[in-house]
């Protein structure tokens, strides 16, 4: 209850904005109302946009469906028009329930008709029609008297029932008990996106109709198959040409020769076209034929020249006495006159031969003829004529065979009793007076309303549910040139249909806007504006989309709701808008004419573009770096009024080598030379050596210009010998370094023997000392002494691990034990506390020993 309470006081809360709760909650309600919208605005765009890819897919399904066929595609009319029912939503209706048939559905398709059902629909409405007419059996009398008394039994009627849209009838062991595809192969066939709804997707390979030997190549298909596509060698119809190849279902061919066969009149030939031989149309020619009397003449075809007019003969018989009287018939068949034939008296009991001018008069005998009730004779006496009606008195019973009376055998009785049985409806009585049994079906009209809602039942009052409605209804485009017909009922929920022709809507905006048929509202015009922009004041047209119809959609700002359940409308209004500002681009030049740049027309202003100006200041050296600006010619290119002057120091180009500036401001004239002493370090790196940068650069070669780096010193580098260079200071690598003639020491092999030569005789190779006896000598001496030194290293080092030795076992060897020694606690007070101890663990065992004393004597 509070929990309830607390949701009305936040939609208060909602309502009432001077309560800070109900603005949270209503801000809250409109943030997830809001999320709502958008959600279904996003299904109905994805809905509409599916719609298109289904439309291919449902294309290329066609295709496969009917790929096989090799026949002439407007033989596929029907079949195309019941896949399009299976594909297309709401095109498929079920007229029991008036529902549409969807995809994944269970179906049953008539066998006669072909039109879809709900399986669960056919099922209920195929039990009701047999189950009631077998209780209507049961109910009825077995039969009924007639009015001799004889019981006559009922004719048994076989039970079954009809298809809702055909009426075809099936019997009871032909209602579908299970969900079968079209060509009944596969039950329970899973829908699947590639495939035509309800089929199994095999081939159909059903018989074709008529029966040619040949099966359905289609893939699993609603609807009838197509004729067969196959092909068979056939003559022409009357044989006279060669065989030719034809489609099954054309089962024949003409030649287009004529027959040329003699014709029943015996005259004419038959002009007729290849065809079955002897079966020659009657002869058609016309001409005058008078008929067997030669009475009249007519022009009739020549297969009717004997003919017969009305005209009654009339000619005399040999007697002369009588006439014929027969109709039109050839001269000389009149024959004898009948009255001249033996006769016999009208009661047919006496016969004797007489003129034809005497009458045979009556014998005076009963005349005992059959008469017209087929159980008495006539009892009067031999006349002329028929016979009178029975008058014989009969005990004759009603038809309903409750009264019993006598009349004259030739009446008929029947009672006044109304017959109380009610009629094959159920619903009414048959009140007929003296009602045999054998009641009349009801004739009243049904009057019920359809499933359709609009339409009553015009059918014979009945029993189970009425028929379908059989009518169709008209679902119309928005010009009413395109019109499908859907079961009626149906006509509020089907989409209009597509219209290929255009739409005859005016346009809102000054441009033609062609584009089909629909319901909605037109399509925005997409054609450029075209008019003049009256906002930029230029002569260039608007190319803008057209704007005279632009739908707005805008929210009253000064709405509010009257609770959280209202949703704020939202008002569209078309609205013509202003030109925008014009975007075509003009050639525009900046103020100093360094470019010409395309801006839009709304923009089209002679501006700076950013540049330096460029011109060629009077110095001829350097150009205006003033930004981009207003000149008075803007083709020439020198210095003006509004350029600035040059304040820049010389910056001309110095001579090769010179770094240093001119000192001088910018100026015309060439550049005086330059003065500069600078200050560096000879070739050697010891001295430094100053010189004129004129002078130094203006030397003729680089020989000059090294002597001038030169100090005149020895140079201090060496050779790769390693010996000091002995030119005067230089630059680069030292000269002649092959030429080094310095005495240099030199050894044998065994570096015993020492000797003195030039480095370049000892750099060339040529030069090898060889050892002598003392080289000998001292080689041997050498080895000994290398010999003596082994030794002493060896005893040295055993020396050294035998001490090594003695140490380790002075220092892990077994040791003699040593006697420990007690020690005595006694504290700084002197108290010897092993004296202590040892008197308390007398004290407690003298305790023990007490205890155990006392225990055993008690």
């Amino acid at each position: 209850m509070s929990r309830n309470a607390g949701a009305a006081k936040n939609a208060w809360g909602a309502v009432n904005p001077g309560k800070k709760d109900g603005e949270v909650a209503g801000s809250k309600f409109a943030q997830v109302q809001q999320k709502h919208l958008e959600a279904a605005k996003k299904l109905v765009s994805g809905y509409e946009s599916s719609s298109d890819e289904e439309d291919v897919a449902t294309d290329e399904i066609f295709q496969s469906v009917l790929r096989a066929y090799g026949g002439n595609k407007n033989d596929l009319r029907r079949t195309h028009q019941f896949l399009e029912n299976a594909f297309q939503s709401g095109a498929a209706t079920c007229l029991i329930c008036i529902g549409s048939i969807r995809r994944p559905e269970a179906i049953w398709s008539c066998s006669t008709c072909y039109c879809f059902f709900h399986l669960a629909c056919i099922q209920r409405w195929a039990n009701d029609n047999v189950g009631q007419k077998r209780l209507r059996q049961t109910e009825e009398a077995p039969g009924f008297y007639n009015n001799r008394g004889e019981f006559i039994s009922k004719k048994i009627v076989q039970v079954a029932w009809d298809c809702p849209q055909c009426r075809h009838s099936y019997r009871p062991e032909e209602i579908p008990r299970k969900y079968l595809c079209f060509c009944e192969k596969e039950i329970d066939p899973p829908f699947h996106p590639w495939l035509v709804p309800h089929s199994c997707g095999e081939l159909c390979e059903r018989p074709l109709t008529p029966d040619c030997g040949h099966k359905c190549v289609l893939l699993c298909h609603p609807g009838p198959c197509p004729p067969c596509p196959q092909t068979i060698t056939i003559s022409c119809e009357c044989g006279s040409s060669q065989s030719r190849t034809i489609r099954c279902s054309t089962k024949s061919w003409c030649c287009q020769q004529k027959c040329q066969q003699i014709l029943s009149c015996g005259h004419h030939k038959c002009n007729q076209l290849c065809h079955t031989p002897n079966a020659c149309k009657p002869c058609s020619q016309r001409s005058i034929h008078s008929c067997q009397c030669g009475e009249k003449k007519e022009e009739r075809n020549c297969s009717q020249s004997s003919w017969k007019c009305t005209t009654i003969c009339g000619k005399s018989y040999s007697c002369g006495r009588h006439r014929c009287e027969r109709v039109c018939h050839k001269p000389g068949e009149c024959g004898d006159c009948p009255q001249g034939m033996p006769r016999s008296c009208p009661c047919g009991k006496q016969s004797s031969i007489a003129p034809c001018s005497e009458q045979i008069e009556p014998c005076g005998d009963s005349c005992l003829k059959q008469l017209s009730c087929g159980e008495h004779v006539c009892l009067d006496r031999c006349h002329r004529g028929e016979c009178g009606p029975c008058k014989e008195i009969v005990e004759k019973r009603c038809r309903c065979g409750l009264h019993v009376k006598q009349l004259p055998c030739h009446k008929s009785f029947t009672c006044e009793t109304k017959c109380k049985q009610q009629k094959d409806c159920t619903l009414h009585a048959c009140s007929r007076k003296c009602c045999d049994g054998n009641c009349p079906p009801c004739d009243r009209i049904c009057g019920k309303t359809l499933t359709c809602g609009k339409h009553k039942c015009k059918s014979n009052c009945h029993t189970g549910p009425c028929f379908p409605c059989n009518l169709k209804a008209q679902v119309k485009c928005r010009c009413s040139k395109t019109v499908i017909e859907v079961s009626c009922g149906r006509e509020r929920k089907t989409r209009p249909p597509k219209c290929h022709l255009p739409c005859r809507r005016p346009s809102k905006c000054h441009h033609t806007n062609p584009h089909r048929c629909h319901q909605d509202d037109c399509p925005a015009c997409t054609k450029k504006c075209g008019l003049p922009n009256d906002t930029t004041q230029c002569s260039h047209p608007c190319e803008t989309k057209c704007h005279d119809a632009v739908l707005i959609r805008r929210v009253d700002k000064n709405w509010r709701p009257a609770g959280p359940w209202d949703i704020q409308p939202e008002v569209t209004e078309i609205v013509k808008q202003p030109h925008p500002k014009c975007e075509v681009r003009v050639p525009v030049g900046c103020l100093g004419g360094h470019e010409i740049v395309q801006w839009p027309c709304h923009d089209a202003v002679v501006r700076s573009c950013g540049r330096h100006c460029g011109r060629e200041l009077k110095c001829g050296n350097h150009k205006c770096d003033k930004e981009c600006h207003s000149v008075q010619d803007l083709s020439l290119w020198q210095q003006q009024e509004e350029c600035e002057e040059c304040r820049e120091i010389c910056g001309r180009k110095r001579p090769p080598g010179c770094t240093h500036p001119c000192k001088k401001r910018c100026h015309s004239t060439p550049c005086d030379p330059c003065s500069v002493a600078t200050k560096t370090s000879c070739h050697c790196g010891l001295t430094q050596v100053i010189y004129k940068c004129q002078e130094f650069h203006a030397a003729e070669n680089q020989h000059a210009r090294d002597a001038q780096l030169s100090c005149g010193n020895r140079c201090i580098k060496n050779y790769p010998c390693g010996h000091r260079c002995s030119s005067i200071c230089h630059s680069g690598d030292c000269p002649n370094p092959e030429a080094c003639r310095k005495k240099v020491k030199t050894t044998c092999k065994c570096k015993c023997r020492k000797v003195e030569i030039a480095c370049d005789k000892l750099r060339s190779g040529t030069f090898n000392l060889p050892c002598d006896e003392t080289c000998s000598a001292k080689i041997a001496q050498r080895e000994k002494e290398a010999q003596e030194k082994l030794m002493k290293q060896r005893e040295e080092e055993e020396e050294r691990n035998r001490q090594e030795l003695e140490e380790f076992e002075r220092k892990f060897g077994k040791k003699k034990p040593k006697e420990r020694k007690r020690r005595e606690y006694v504290d700084e007070k002197g108290t010897n506390w092993n004296i202590i101890v040892a008197a308390a663990v007398l004290i407690t065992a003298l305790a023990v020993a007490s205890y155990f004393l006392l225990f055993k004597s008690e």
